[in-house]
């Protein structure tokens, strides 16, 4: 969102994506879901809102209420990444309220979805970054590190507690003839009890840092030897896109988002999921070729230009934006 905001509003294009250059209010959803919708009512009066996004029915009921209570504003509902739109009773009455405008990350996506009666319009917009606002860590001067010491990046978020325990598994198997390799959990609830205690039970503590959100993680990843992306939807598609981005050949599950950005064995790995055997099997052979993991970096830093740039997400935003507004017709 605030990649699109920074656009509209002519702001520095090259500002971090996670830098917002404007207002941001936070806004508790909890509670009866009229009550909420009544007190973000309140605070539209603040601005002048033509377009409200919302990811959630809970937000999309809660958003419409409001629109339909001040008479103004209209609702783009978007899909995270990979994800079908669920509509429910309140999805469907939240559509009949205020024109509702549905925004999807794939054409797939798109086709997946069974939109509530009269609500045909929809529009895509692909994530993507911009590339050239990351180093190229190959045309870097690295800083000599211990030969004994060499890390995987994990990307987490709270629906990947399975996979990252596969990851913990792997690592657990080869540490006995690969004592140098660290495993770097990151994300929110990547620091719970729950995944320490996996990692006590395989007697792998001493080799997993589990480190919660963190500001500094696309330093974490530039220095990984590899990316593993556990995470899912919208967390999992930057996580793979950043680390496409700085050139780190990317591991996940097959079946998964990775699907859509990463190509299998030239810019990362798709591997079965929930097989941590075969997966130290991939893992071991990347990391004993520098020359292969270096070749899969380039090719992903190649492919992140020029398949999933961020002006086209931002114009996807922008095309939904004048879609809610009236001011195009949606394609199709």
């Amino acid at each position: 969102m605030a990649t699109v905001a920074q656009k509209l509003g002519g702001d520095d294009p090259v500002a971090p994506r996670d830098v917002a250059p404007f207002e941001v209010v936070p806004f508790s959803c909890e509670g009866n879901w009229f009550s909420a919708a009544w007190r973000l009512r309140h605070l539209f009066r603040r601005w002048d809102a033509d377009v409200v996004f919302v990811h959630t029915e809970r937000e999309h009921i809660i958003a419409s209420m409001a629109c339909w209570l001040g008479r103004s504003g209209k609702i783009i509902r978007r899909t995270p990444s990979s994800c079908q739109l669920a509509m429910a009773g309140k999805g469907k009455f939240a559509n009949w309220l205020t024109n509702t405008t549905y925004l999807f990350s794939s054409d797939a996506d798109a086709k997946m979805a069974i939109l509530p009666r009269r609500a045909d319009r929809s529009a895509v917009a692909r994530l993507g970054v911009d590339a050239s606002r990351y180093p190229d860590r190959t045309a870097l001067q690295q800083e000599p590190r211990p030969e004994d010491i060499r890390y995987i990046i994990c990307v987490y978020d709270p629906t990947s507690r399975g996979r990252a325990a596969t990851a913990i598994r792997t690592v657990s198997m080869l540490a006995p003839r690969h004592p140098y390799l660290r495993l770097i959990i990151f994300g929110a609830g990547s620091d719970s009890e729950d995944l320490r205690m996996q990692a006590a039970a395989l007697n792998v503590m001493d080799l997993v840092s589990f480190l919660g959100e963190r500001d500094d993680h696309l330093t974490l990843m530039r220095d990984a030897e590899l990316g593993w992306v556990v995470a899912e939807a919208d967390t999992a598609a930057y996580g793979i896109l950043d680390l496409m981005a700085l050139g780190v050949p990317v591991i996940a599950a097959e079946g998964s988002v990775a699907e859509v950005y990463v190509a299998n064995l030239i810019s990362g790995a798709l591997v079965p999921p929930e097989d941590a055997a075969s997966t130290a099997a991939t893992v071991v052979t990347l990391l004993a070729s520098e020359e292969q993991r270096q070749a899969m970096g380039s090719a992903a830093r190649v492919r992140v230009t020029r398949e999933f740039p961020e002006v086209a997400m931002i114009e996807g935003f922008e095309s939904a934006i004048q879609i809610a507004a009236g001011r195009s017709r949606p394609k199709g």
